[in-house]
This record gives structure tokens, sequence and C-alpha cells, in this order.
């Protein structure tokens, strides 16, 4: 017989209406509130919640006529009631002062749910499943309570006497050192001191032109958080095959040029490296997803499945959020809104599973007309909204970009009577090239600038020993004072 799992119907009710009638308290609900707080046997209330959700993720004001059409949308407007039921709720609402009263009696049910939904479960596997091993299936069980009690509030407010006691002594224990990083390490000690690593639930944007490197980069911070941290770490890759994905692994991992693998054309001693490549790389958990037309509904169910299936999940990259899929034409011609709805499903995707998320992200092509090339953040596309959601903006440049393709950057003008050179022929593209990662938007750092040794043959990037860097400051001061002669 299926159990009566506890909820109140009435409570979900006020809720709603306190929503459909202020739009600052409609904000509120929605941020502290997800569709599980409201009992799927009240299919009612729980779908007319979704309807607001989506409302609210596009922006558009809640009210019962808005909310209407998004049913008659979702096709659920005549399994809700219709407008009749939406009167009715309105008309059941006593006052707004209530709540927050509310919305912590409906968390409160949704712990006491789950939590014995986890006790019956438990009673379900031992009754029916044989216990090869008793301290496993207790150690199990132990977990799965522990994850729901965990979402437990015991209250809202944290006394400054308790903060200061509590914190205080953990802040006092913590040993670390200069170098000492929080987050998950992206492989890069001089990038890692300034971001402090990738925090959990932290929302990263790296954003570059077209063929700077930022795929490569991406893949180089993934296999070294998930061969360091030996933490799974999810790629979705929108634009390229996990063929290729892997192709490009080999090329960083064994050292062998990108476009040999891709010919087939090696010697020997490189397809031996190609094989000591493929035992490590077997041993990085290191998961790819090739769907190139992922929705963002794809992501996070793929992303929240993997989690559940690993047990843990230290890092996502999506490359890009340019070509997340509108699987069902939410947005149509509107790409500022569709950035700014992804950006925001992905901050909070990144919350919601406690781990960060870097996301790729093109530049538009307002560093092309400048004279300097540099990338700010006005450069994104739709950075009003990527801007607001990221924790964290890193940008890439490379000159060689640019004079690869005849560009000049900044050399100084020949005066009169010093004859003219042909500037204009492209650039021989060099096996390394340097890469400026620039900290834009560290919200709980500093901002500042990093030099890479990109290895473009073997898609690598690797820091920059102490010798090439003195070599490199030499110069450019020598570039600054041509320029200044």
């Amino acid at each position: 017989m299926p159990r009566n799992y506890p909820s109140d119907a009435n409570i979900e009710k006020n809720i709603i209406g306190a929503a459909l009638i202020d739009q600052q308290t409609a904000a509120n609900i929605l941020t502290e509130l997800s569709s599980d707080d409201f009992y799927a046997d009240n299919y009612k209330n729980q779908r007319i919640f979704q309807a607001m959700l989506a409302l609210y993720d596009k922006n558009q004001s809640i009210d019962v006529a808005t909310v209407y059409n998004q049913l008659l949308i979702q096709k659920d407007i005549e399994i809700v009631g219709g407008l009749d039921y939406l009167n009715e709720i309105l008309n059941d609402v006593v006052s707004l002062v209530n709540v927050e009263y509310y919305i912590k009696q409906l968390r409160d049910l949704t712990l006491l749910r789950n939590f014995l939904k986890v006790i019956d479960r438990i009673s379900d596997q031992y009754q029916t499943k044989e216990i090869k091993d008793i301290n496993e299936f207790v150690g199990r069980a132990e977990n799965e309570i522990t994850k729901i009690t965990s979402t437990r509030r015991v209250g809202d407010f944290v006394a400054s006497k308790t903060g200061a006691t509590i914190y205080g002594s953990k802040i006092i224990k913590t040993r670390g050192s200069e170098n000492t990083i929080s987050g998950l390490s992206t492989g890069f000690s001089s990038l890692d001191k300034i971001l402090n690593g990738l925090g959990p639930g932290e929302l990263v944007i790296l954003a570059a032109r077209p063929a700077v490197g930022k795929s490569a980069f991406a893949l180089n911070i993934a296999v070294n958080a998930a061969k360091k941290a030996q933490i799974p770490v999810a790629v979705f890759s929108l634009e390229m095959n996990a063929e290729m994905i892997f192709r490009r692994l080999f090329a960083m991992k064994a050292n062998v040029e990108y476009s040999k693998i891709q010919k087939g054309y090696l010697t020997d001693y490189e397809r031996q490296k190609i094989q000591e490549a493929s035992v490590e790389l077997s041993q990085i958990p290191l998961f790819v997803d090739d769907s190139s037309g992922a929705s963002i509904d794809d992501i996070v169910l793929k992303s929240k499945k993997l989690k559940e299936t690993q047990g843990n999940l230290g890092l996502i990259v999506v490359d890009y959020i340019g070509l997340i899929d509108d699987d069902k034409n939410m947005f149509r011609d509107n790409e500022q809104a569709k950035i700014a709805f992804y950006s925001r499903r992905l901050k909070k995707l990144a919350g919601e599973l406690n781990c960060p998320i870097l996301c790729l992200a093109q530049l538009n092509r307002n560093t092309e007309t400048r004279e300097n090339k540099m990338p700010q953040l006005s450069d994104l596309r739709s950075s009003g909204a990527i801007e607001q959601d990221a924790d964290k903006v890193l940008f890439m440049y490379r000159a060689g970009y640019y004079s690869d393709q005849g560009i000049n950057l900044g050399s100084k003008k020949k005066k009169d009577g010093e004859g003219e050179q042909e500037n204009n022929a492209p650039k021989q593209v060099s096996e390394t090239d340097i890469v400026k990662i620039l900290v834009a938007k560290n919200r709980n750092g500093s901002t500042n600038n990093v030099d890479l040794s990109f290895h473009k043959n073997f898609g690598r990037f690797s820091v920059i020993d102490n010798i090439q860097q003195a070599r490199m400051d030499n110069a450019a001061k020598q570039a600054l004072s041509d320029i200044d002669d």
C-alpha cells in the first residue's frame, strides 16, 4: 500500500497566492523554494509553481494572466483546473505577512518527507535484497540519511556570538601556506594563486575570440583537475565529438603533434608514447558528453545523474554557452535573453551540485575594431547577464592570433626617409605562443594577469619558468623604449 507522506496543500496554496499578488514576494519564494517542495500528490500546486518558475527564469512578471498563459504553453491548464483554481488560490490568501513562516513550514515538510522516503527505501532494500556485507549496507544507509539531514535548517540567523566562536575557531585551526588554495586547482600555480582555485558553486566564464585556444585551455584545466584531485570532471563538448577530444588529449599527454595523430603518420617511438598516454588517460576520472544538440535541460539532468552515479563531481566544463540548443524555441531570435537564461541556470546548477562550472563564451568583434586588442568585459556577448551571474571571468589574449593574420600590433611607425617595408604578409605560425590569461572579474579576490606558454602543436599549456619570464619582461621593456623613441 503506497505511503501517504506529509504535506500541506493549504500552505502550498497560500504561498502560490502570495506570489501571484506581489512581485517581490514572488522573487523571494522562487529563490527559496523548488518544485520538489510542492508534494507531487498535490500536482496542481506543483504545476503552477513550475509555471511561475519558468516565467521568473525568463524575467517576466508573475500574475494570474501570465501564469495562465504559461500553463497553456505547458499544456497544464486543464490539469490544474483552469482559471477557477487560480482565482480560488487568490481568494484564500489572507495576508503576505506570514509568507516567510509558510516557506519555512513547507521546507520542513520537504525535509521530513525526504527523510521518511529514505527510511522506507532502506527498509525496502533490507526486506527485498540480500545483505552480503552488513557494514557496507549500514554505511550506505548512514550516508543517505546524512545527505538528507545536512539540508536541515535550524534557524535563519547566526548570532555574532555564535558565528565568532564557531568560525573564529575554524580559522585559527586552519594551517595553510602562501600557496594554499581552497578551491579546485586548475593545474597552473600562477593562476591558482589569483583565483584561489575554482570554488564550489562558482560559475567561471572563460572567453576569447575564435582560434585563440580557449577549448584547448579548458581541456587542460579539466584534465589537470581530474588527475590531481582524482575527482570526476564532466566535459560537455557542443562543438567537437568525443574522438576529436581524445585525439587532443593524446597529443597533449604524449607530446605528439595533433596533425600527425590525425594523419596516422607516427614513428614507432610516437606510437609507444601514445600507448603510455592511453594508460594514463584511462586512470583519469574524466567524462565527455559530445551531444551537439544538447539543451540546457540536458546539461542539468546529465550533470545531476553523473554526480549521483559517481558519488561526487569536481568540475563541469561547458564548451560553449552559445551552442546550447534552444530545443523549446523559447527565445527565437532573442540571443541576449537566451544567453541570460543559460548563464542563470548554470549558476543555479553550480550551487545545487556544490561544484564549479567552467563555461566557455565567445567574445564579440569589438576587439577587432580597437587598436588595443586586449579583451574587456564589454566584449562579452550579452555581457550584462554573464558578468552578473559569473563569480569569475577569465579572458584569453594571444598576440600570435593577430600576427598570424598579418595584423600589426603596436610596432612603431617608420619616420620619413627610413623607407617602408611590407608588413602585411601573414607571419609563419610558431610552435609555442604566449597566451595572457586576464582575470577580469574575481568576486572573492583580486584581478590580475598571468602569462602561459601555449604549445599549439600539442594543444598543451604550461607555466612559464623564471628565465623565460625574465626574457619576456626585457622584451616588453625594449618594445616600450622603441615606441618612446
